[in-house]
């Protein structure tokens, strides 16, 4: 099978490999689409610490797909079954996983990271994540290229109930890429207010455009005064940081409303993480604070269930689609993802 090998920091290379065999309780997914996440860019640069130096392994985690074979003793399961596969396994055995929790699981393993991926022709599905359900059905009005956006708006869903955002509420995001959008997408299918994004970056805000914002706001050193006259001076009811930068957890804290909420969603780069942050506007302004990553199996599930809906429209965020072979170079070429949204690797072209 044709796939897109990593083996070193900024090395992947594109070649044929076995396809892999499966035992009496896997699974074997053929995949139709896997879109590149900003997870994928960062190991391709600075690699991860359960990628081993010197071993390779096939990125991608935003996988969906058809199941080409089922392991002779695997219940449920049928081949030809069209498939959204959950990233994450947890062990299933500690308290973290026993709560539902199973991507902050310690012992956590995820396809495209500590298992090959999606930027193949066939992924392997083990015996655990076909017990533990993360080969979610997906319907036929869904396409496999919408598929395999499930996965990101997921975290963006496990933001949103972390946030308890009620209808009609006011919502800033801070960044313009793709989480950011997918955030304003779940969003505004939901039921939010008014809703403004912001970027530093004018060909962001330019590429945001259409996805409905009520105001799309240069972050610049006037944002302040902007988001406070477009609130009639109270602050939004809800910030979202989808963006990786310092400054913008400080200044969450002066734009939000009284007795708001903020998420941080992105998280800092090393050596960055450290912040400043006035406790007692938290605490005068009586403030609720949350901190996401990833999202539960749960969370995944209904995702899938809210996506099937006509107005969560996730074919306009996805931008370009490529082949497997294309990602031997793409990774190089910066101005491709910062001239697009969602980039997806499509194995139906």
């Amino acid at each position: 099978m044709l796939a897109a090998v990593y083996k070193g920091k900024k090395n992947i290379e594109v070649k044929d490999i076995p396809k892999p065999e499966i035992g009496d309780n896997e699974v074997l997914l053929k995949v139709k689409a896997c879109s590149i996440c900003g997870t994928d860019r960062k190991i391709y640069e600075y690699g991860h610490f359960k990628i081993k130096e010197k071993n390779e392994q096939i990125l991608g985690h935003e996988i969906s797909g058809v199941i080409e074979e089922v392991g002779k003793k695997v219940d449920y399961y049928e081949k030809g079954m069209r498939i959204a596969l959950a990233p994450n396994v947890g062990c299933g055995f500690c308290e973290v996983c026993r709560k539902g929790l199973e991507q902050l699981c310690l012992d956590y393993n995820a396809f495209g990271i500590s298992w090959p991926g999606g930027f193949a022709e066939y992924v392997k599905i083990p015996e655990i994540a076909v017990r533990h359900g993360n080969l979610v059905e997906i319907p036929e009005s869904l396409s496999y290229e919408e598929a395999a956006v499930i996965e990101p708006l997921s975290c963006c869903y496990n933001a949103y109930e972390s946030l308890n955002v009620r209808p009609g509420e006011s919502l800033l995001i801070f960044g313009a890429g793709p989480m950011g959008i997918l955030h304003l997408i779940l969003n505004k299918h939901l039921g939010i207010g008014m809703t403004i994004i912001t970027d530093v970056d004018e060909k962001r805000l330019k590429l945001s455009q259409g996805f409905g914002a009520d105001y799309i706001v240069k972050s610049d050193s006037r944002i302040k005064k902007t988001i406070m006259s477009l609130t009639n001076g109270i602050g939004v009811d809800n910030i979202i940081t989808a963006a990786s930068v310092p400054e913008i957890q400080e200044e969450a804290l002066e734009l939000v409303a009284i007795n708001g909420k903020i998420n941080f969603f992105a998280g800092l780069p090393v050596g960055k993480e450290e912040i400043k942050l006035n406790s007692n506007i938290i605490h005068y302004k009586q403030l609720k604070i949350t901190g996401t990553t990833g999202a539960s199996l749960k969370q995944f599930r209904q995702t899938v269930k809210l996506s099937q809906n006509a107005g969560c429209n996730l074919k306009k965020i996805i931008t370009k689609k490529i082949g497997v072979e294309e990602l031997s170079t793409i990774f190089e070429d910066i101005s491709v993802f910062n001239n697009n949204m969602k980039i997806v690797v499509s194995f139906e072209r």
